[in-house]
């Protein structure tokens, strides 16, 4: 959990506790599912942890995807994250509250 509070991915840190366990990568991928689980589950609703340093964190993460897909040529995941980043940004990341905040107070529909 400390690793995933330091914002190290979910697909790094299942292979590094893969590799430092000795196990599989199916097993280690339960093992870090069930910690990001718990640690979202401490993290929500609790004033201890500021919600936009969650955001900060999840935007530094999809940012460092990003980068790593653009440098290895995976061109269509980088799109996919810059998506993800635009539609994080059309739902009010950027405002205060950023919880589908919209200063016109419209919002989107599908």
């Amino acid at each position: 959990m400390k690793q995933i509070d330091a914002g190290m991915g979910l697909s790094e840190l299942t292979a590094v506790t893969a590799e430092t366990w000795g196990c599989s990568r199916r097993n280690a991928r339960d093992v870090v599912a069930a910690a990001h689980k718990d640690w979202l589950n401490c993290c929500d609703g609790s004033d201890e942890i500021d919600q936009r340093d969650l955001l900060f964190q999840q935007v530094g993460r999809l940012e460092r995807i990003a980068r790593k897909a653009e440098n290895s040529g995976q061109f269509s995941a980088a799109v996919g994250v810059i998506t993800a980043l635009n539609r994080m940004m059309a739902l009010g990341a950027d405002q205060r509250g950023f919880r589908g905040h919209r200063p016109n107070g419209h919002y989107y529909r599908r």
